[in-house]
């Protein structure tokens, strides 16, 4: 049987089309392992991925993927097509991909654990096909997804095919990933730009909160969420958008204490409601992301649609004055679920990406001429701070 099934899956991705990648020179490296006995666990596989024509964008950008997935998700696409990191080289971006801990090539250290995998249905009925079902209300605008987006179909195969199981304990998941993350960073040396996307939208949070100086922005694509209980695995978040400490101002010691939670009513059907921080007293402030800016990125047709504007709202709440929600629909980019960075218009969606990115950029080309005077002046320039060169090991 596993033969057939092999010699089946060969057989459907021939009606898939490849096409070529972006040039670029590539290397290799594993960071934020450590040894536990005689094992090294927690070490995390990085990818860097720079221009043949050289890197035009000072900030490099940092992609992370999401549960049951691993940085091929940015490769390229399951029907061919070139994925975000082409896109971003393209554009003289040097980028890093990573496999989570645990995940892929990112050994694999449980304890004993059972491992979470998702099954076909699953996948169809959240990602590639929800019209089919219309679990949420605005299920049926789905469009884009290439091809019927069920199991047999050769895109869904391919997609299929390189899901991978993920580490059951978010807190074990969320520890190991902002250590290896923020060890990511030291390497890379300069302020990056950190795109996380549904469960891996919550490590740009945790990697700024840990080294606020080396974060240059956060792009979260449909971050897990909405903050204190997760729509898609049901499970509690007792610091509001994750289950380890974040740095809040006055001090969280006990986030059950600490953090008082109000509840925000649906504003309407085809929303959820929220759940916040307290008015009273004054609702804790994440210090360390304050001037950061942010984006959080919305489909139209995703399940994420009805309650990533808590997400928002929870985040400016806590201080966060440069969050910007973008919802695709709004924006005429119309019919995409979760995964829209897979889907058939993920090009005008990367591209409104980049130019986000570039409202940003005339302070970093500032100092990239040496205009460092005019660069401090610069309403901004809070939320960039040169960190010292690290050796480059790759």
């Amino acid at each position: 049987m596993a033969i057939l099934a092999a010699l089946l899956l060969i057989a459907s991705a021939v009606s898939v089309v490849a096409e070529s990648e972006a040039s670029h020179i590539r290397s290799v490296l594993y960071v934020g392992g450590h040894y536990e006995g005689d094992e090294m666990v927690g070490q995390m596989y990085v990818e860097r991925l720079r221009p043949v024509n050289g890197v035009l964008q000072q900030a490099p950008v940092v992609l992370i993927h999401g549960m049951g997935m691993t940085g091929s998700n940015f490769l390229n696409k399951p029907d061919g097509g070139r994925g975000w990191a082409s896109n971003f080289l393209d554009q003289g971006y040097e980028v890093y991909i990573v496999d989570q801990t645990n995940r892929g090539r990112s050994a694999s250290h449980l304890g004993g654990q059972t491992p979470i995998s998702f099954n076909a249905s699953m996948v169809q009925d959240r990602f590639t096909a929800t019209q089919r079902h219309r679990h949420w209300p605005q299920a049926g605008n789905h469009s884009q997804w290439p091809g019927s987006g069920l199991r047999g179909d050769p895109i869904f195969d391919a997609l299929y095919a390189a899901m991978v199981p993920s580490d059951p304990d978010p807190i074990r998941t969320q520890t190991s990933m902002q250590r290896a993350g923020t060890a990511l960073l030291d390497i890379i040396g300069v302020p990056a730009i950190i795109l996380g996307h549904s469960q891996g939208g919550l490590f740009p949070i945790l990697m700024a909160d840990a080294r606020p100086h080396l974060v240059r922005a956060l792009i979260l694509l449909e971050p897990s969420g909405p903050p204190f209980r997760d729509g898609f695995t049901g499970g509690f978040h007792p610091w509001g958008l994750s289950d380890v400490p974040l740095a809040y101002e006055p001090v969280v010691t006990d986030p059950l204490r600490d953090l008082l939670q109000n509840v925000v009513p649906a504003p309407d059907d085809y929303h959820t409601s929220c759940i916040l921080q307290a008015e009273e007293p004054a609702p804790r402030q994440l210090v360390h992301l304050i001037d950061k800016p942010i984006l959080v990125m919305t489909s139209e047709a995703s399940y994420h649609a009805p309650y990533d504007y808590c997400t928002v709202a929870f985040l400016r709440q806590a201080g966060c004055r440069a969050v910007e929600h973008v919802e695709l629909a709004a924006e005429g980019i119309r019919g995409n679920g979760h995964m829209m960075f897979l889907e058939r218009n993920s090009r005008d969606i990367q591209l409104l990406v980049h130019d986000w990115i570039r409202v940003l950029r005339p302070y970093l080309q500032d100092r990239m001429l040496g205009s460092s005077d005019r660069y401090r002046q610069s309403p901004r320039a809070s939320t960039v701070c040169q960190a010292p060169a690290a050796k480059d090991p790759w």
